[in-house]
């Protein structure tokens, strides 16, 4: 707001049916999708009001949260910084299920990135990488 830029907040769930189709360039879903009720519902409304998506979420495949669930522990880490019973996530997905979901709601995968403390990581990277980045586009 400080550099002129227009915001609208909004409930991600019923706020994106008062857009037209098309009507941005660009979506930016970062680290929320987790946190909503009908992720599927969610990204058809994504690719519908913008001619490409930036997703982001936590990958619940990461190498310490795979660690912990095997010690019979829910994983807590800076991209999953909540105990089981205090979180505001109600999904849990890794970037393969991603893959898989956004190709079953007719979105293409452009681009993923999988990042670790801000870098990217190209070797096992569902296994390394404790933060997803989708660039999605409409088939």
């Amino acid at each position: 707001m400080a550099r002129n830029v227009s915001v609208i907040q909004q409930d991600l769930e019923g706020g994106l049916a008062m857009f037209e189709d098309n009507a941005f360039d660009n979506v930016l879903c970062l680290s929320a999708l987790q946190m909503v009720k009908d992720v599927e519902g969610i990204l058809r409304e994504i690719a519908r009001v913008g001619r490409e998506a930036t997703v982001s979420f936590p990958n619940f495949a990461y190498w310490s949260h795979r660690v912990a669930l095997l010690r019979g522990r829910m994983p807590v880490s800076k991209s999953l910084p909540y105990e089981w019973y205090d979180t505001p996530n109600l999904r849990c997905a890794t970037i393969k299920d991603f893959e898989a979901l956004a190709n079953e709601v007719g979105l293409n995968v452009l681009e993923c990135v999988a990042l670790h403390d801000g870098k990217p990581v190209t070797f096992l990277p569902n296994w390394r990488g404790s933060l997803a980045v989708f660039r999605l586009k409409k088939k």
